[in-house]
């Protein structure tokens, strides 16, 4: 009769350590098939990655004019990040009453750093400031236009839809048609909004910052300091921790579903060549002014 136990017991951990292996090998699989999915949109998307890198646009911004110029169209870019930013907060976390906890403190924890770092960044010991307001500086220093974005600002504040205010503000057609595209992919699921957060911004702006920031500081008698510090703490924080956040986040999201693949690549695709066509309308502003045709520079 012990020998029976004994059998009957030594079967048990055989079985549950058979269950346990093969939870780790479905695990591990999952795991793999995730990663797959991340590598297989990144390669799908690479070429549009590349053309905006190499976009002639940051070349062109190597003096005070030009410089103006792209700060008076970017300062919209800047402002509707937080669009994304704070739909994401919104859906990821509880931030009405009562209060209920995150359905994944992981995802939670990841968008409040960037909204803390977006809003409240500690950019000098004791001094704290968003990177929109620090941009607004950066703008009055080099003396760029800001009041086309203080029109917009007001109009916010008067109850106007970000829609209906951007129509009369005097910036160039493609600035206007890339926040209503932003403005526009927080319609959809979770999961794309995430992925034109991670891939339109985070993942590709401390390559694009890197390009622009190499350029600014060969200009010759262009003082920028707070547009320096702009571009330095963003190219800080997304390479070193909101990127790889937001990957995990976007896998978290997906899981292994080939729809919502198929949807991340979908918005990424958008994202980028939104931002290629920002790009686009910038750099014509910019031969426009410098040519003095019809885009004079601003006057501060």
């Amino acid at each position: 009769m012990s020998h029976l136990l004994k059998a009957t017991s030594l079967e048990s951990q055989d079985t549950l350590i058979s269950k346990q292996v093969e939870g780790i090998a479905s695990y591990s699989d999952f795991n793999n098939q995730t990663s797959d999915n991340y590598t297989a949109l990144v390669q799908n998307t690479n070429f549009l990655r590349t053309a905006l890198l190499s976009h002639p646009v940051y070349t062109q911004v190597n003096d005070l004019v030009a410089l103006r110029v792209f700060m008076e169209s970017h300062i919209f870019a800047v402002w509707d990040f937080m669009t994304l930013v704070k739909t994401l907060q919104r859906r990821l976390t509880c931030v009405d009453i009562p209060w209920i906890p995150a359905k994944v403190a992981s995802s939670a924890r990841f968008i409040n750093e960037i909204v803390l770092s977006e809003e409240t960044d500690e950019v000098k010991p004791g001094y704290y400031i968003s990177h929109f307001e620090l941009y607004l500086l950066a703008m009055e220093e080099v003396g760029a236009n800001c009041r086309p974005m203080q029109a917009f600002l007001e109009c916010l504040h008067q109850g106007d839809i970000a829609e209906q205010a951007l129509i009369s503000l005097p910036i160039p057609a493609t600035t206007k048609q890339f926040v209503l595209n932003t403005l526009s992919s927080v319609q959809g699921s979770t999961h794309e909004v995430a992925a034109t957060l991670l891939f339109g911004r985070e993942d590709i702006i401390p390559k694009m910052f890197s390009r622009l920031l190499e350029q600014v500081e060969q200009a010759k008698g262009v003082r920028c300091h707070a547009f320096r510090l702009y571009l330095e703490r963003h190219m800080h924080l997304d390479e070193e921790s909101h990127a790889p956040m937001g990957k995990k986040l976007l896998i978290n999201l997906c899981e292994n579903d080939v729809k919502k693949w198929e949807e991340a690549q979908r918005m990424t695709e958008q994202a980028l060549r939104s931002r290629h066509t920002l790009w686009d309308g910038i750099e014509q502003a910019i031969y426009a002014a410098k040519s003095n045709v019809c885009f004079p520079a601003a006057s501060g």
